[in-house]
């Protein structure tokens, strides 16, 4: 019996902080599958608070507009469903805690980790742990 791959995929919602959904999508498209983990930062609840100012909303309101809609991009990118989480605040090792059993690799992207931490998660994880490097938006 063959097993079949499962990605754990930590996501930034900012610019370059996605670049582990190209690996999910090739992951997915060989016929496994991705589990997204939207960390949250505060710097991506800054950009939810000049969202709902700049729309003249309430904040809760923006944060559940701004997370339909990167679920909707996550599902878009990966180009099929995908089972999205959403943590707040700074990741570290306790990521490990979104890794099951059928887990086979971690993607997370270089601007949440650094070798050592990365280190530290492949160690704690028993995966191997690829990491991206930002992307650059492109004007």
């Amino acid at each position: 019996m063959s097993t079949r791959e499962h990605l754990l995929t930590i996501v930034e919602p900012t610019t370059g902080g996605d670049g582990t959904l190209g690996i999910a999508r090739e992951t997915v498209a060989r016929g496994g599958r991705a589990t997204v983990v939207m960390v949250i930062t505060d710097r991506v609840q800054r950009d939810i608070r000049e969202f709902a100012d700049s729309e003249d909303i309430g904040r809760y309101e923006a944060e559940s507009l701004a997370l339909d809609q990167l679920r909707t991009h996550c599902s878009e990118r990966i180009g099929g469903p995908a089972h999205v989480e959403i943590r707040f605040g700074p990741i570290g090792s306790d990521v490990v805690n979104h890794v099951t059993a059928d887990t086979t690799a971690i993607a997370v992207p270089a601007s949440l980790v650094d070798n050592r931490l990365a280190e530290r998660l492949a160690e704690y994880s028993g995966r191997p742990v690829i990491v991206t490097p930002s992307q650059l938006a492109v004007a």
